[in-house]
């Protein structure tokens, strides 16, 4: 798993809600923090649902981080507060069925998988014997037979696929993955992160096929003001298109490599400005209408989220989007797209992103992040190998935004944990920020964040997991 040089987050912060008791919500709501150990404010839920409480001093940055001695964030997002386990029902909606048609985009990815164009995973020896990653990758250079360019190997981040290649998703809503999940160049996965340049001001995503805004305008305001901006560039056909949009968490989700450290964009092709990514998906409680809540997932700057962020607040700025898909309506919940899933004895086949998944996850206990490496490489599921540690994007698409507690589909992955505040909620994610701050993901509803928390006085910060759990991954079939 990469480790990347010592970077410390910066930006939208992720909150923890409550483990579903629905009772209690915190209220602090903070600007963005200088680069240091990330903090959560909010007020203390009365259902264990906030996210550390409400002073707003954020939490310090823990030792071991290279040049920036921990500095303190200024400040959390609003605390989220547990909402019911129930969540909403999930739909099995959605107008195509088994898999539609993912690979047929032309960016050599030979498919769903890329029967060519595939990156070679490599020999995952850690250099130095760090973590048991690293090691030199095939480069997988080859034709992919799916697509009508050369597969791309892992290492390209700007192409000059011709305007038009990509066959954009059908899938339904854009609240799930209906698409390959783009993964960080560096770690020469399957799907590298790759964009072309329209020369319009847009920028294409060759993965994805979503058409995105290269360079928001760094006026921050509140979330509508970022909702009408985008309808606005819609109105103006700017870049030839009259569909813009703000882009759902999963969409914003598809751009984040967080092995850059602060600034989890590429670059280029796209800028990046400070504040708060709004998205078109409120949170859970917002659109059920519970205990007047008034918050949607945001992203920060260095690609940490939260479900949490007031639409209220005047520190959101937008990057556009535009493409395929029905029902992103903020208001609306995410329902999953037709043959979504398909469950085979412990493993479970996302047919839209081509992802074959651990059904379960590590048995107890909780493990260290330089530990899961190796329990990912030794699993054996219906005599198939080659599992390993998923990047943070992968782990995203499997959050069910219909529920909260363990937002999951439970049918697809049964037994994941129902809880927030805790390192038995948390799952490993394949990308570190520093020597001593690792990425992962929290089922609670989803929210992100590094391990940087501490605990005092029997209670832990929103973000304290010194270990975890860890749902191994493969690319199919």
């Amino acid at each position: 798993m990469l480790r990347s040089a010592t970077l410390c987050a910066v930006g939208i912060l992720a909150l923890g809600v409550s483990a579903c008791s629905g009772s209690g919500r915190g209220d602090g709501q903070g600007g963005s923090g200088p680069a240091g150990g990330a903090s959560e404010t909010g007020g203390s839920g009365s259902g264990g649902s906030s996210a550390n409480g409400g002073t707003g001093s954020g939490s310090v940055g823990t030792g071991g981080r290279t040049g920036t001695g921990g500095a303190t964030g200024s400040g959390g997002l609003t605390g989220s507060r547990g909402g019911s386990s129930s969540g909403g029902v999930v739909g099995t909606g959605g107008s195509v069925g088994g898999g539609g048609s993912l690979g047929t985009t032309s960016v050599g990815t030979g498919g769903i998988v890329g029967s060519g164009g595939v990156v070679g995973t490599g020999g995952r020896i850690g250099t130095g014997g760090t973590t048991g990653r690293g090691g030199s990758v095939g480069n997988g250079g080859v034709v992919g037979t799916g697509g009508a360019t050369p597969g791309t190997g892992g290492t390209t981040t700007t192409t000059t696929t011709p305007p038009g290649a990509c066959q954009e998703s059908t899938c339904g809503s854009h609240k799930w993955a209906c698409w390959p999940v783009p993964t960080p160049p560096s770690e020469k996965l399957a799907h590298p992160q790759s964009y072309t340049d329209l020369g319009n001001g847009a920028v294409r995503d060759n993965v994805t096929c979503l058409v995105w805004e290269k360079a928001n305008p760094a006026t921050q305001g509140t979330w509508q003001a970022s909702s009408d901006r985008c309808a606005a560039l819609g109105t103006s056909s700017y870049a030839g298109f009259n569909d813009w949009r703000l882009p759902t968490r999963m969409e914003m989700a598809s751009l984040m490599d967080q092995t850059l450290g602060r600034t989890a964009y590429a670059s280029p092709p796209f800028t990046t400005t400070s504040g708060a990514y709004a998205t078109g998906s409120y949170w859970w409680e917002t659109i059920q209408g519970i205990n007047g809540a008034n918050l949607a997932w945001g992203y920060g700057s260095n690609g940490m989220t939260s479900n949490a962020y007031s639409l209220a607040g005047t520190n959101f700025v937008t990057r556009c989007v535009r493409g395929n898909g029905a029902g992103e309506a903020p208001s609306a919940l995410a329902v999953e797209p037709a043959n979504h899933y398909t469950v085979v004895n412990g493993e479970t086949t996302d047919n839209y992103t081509g992802l074959v998944w651990q059904s379960g996850f590590s048995p107890p206990p909780t493990m260290a992040w330089a530990d899961a490496p190796a329990y990912c490489a030794s699993l054996t599921l219906n005599g198939h190998t080659g599992f390993r540690v998923p990047t943070l994007g992968e782990l995203s698409s499997t959050v069910n935004e219909a529920r909260v507690g363990n937002a999951v589909v439970l049918s697809a992955f049964p037994g994941t944990p129902n809880g927030c505040k805790d390192p038995s909620y948390w799952f490993w994610a394949a990308e570190s920020q520093s020597a001593t701050a690792d990425w992962g993901l929290s089922y609670c509803d989803g929210f992100t964040g590094t391990n940087v928390g501490t605990t005092a006085n029997g209670v832990n910060t929103w973000d304290y997991f010194p270990t975890a759990n860890v749902r191994c991954v493969r690319n199919g079939p």
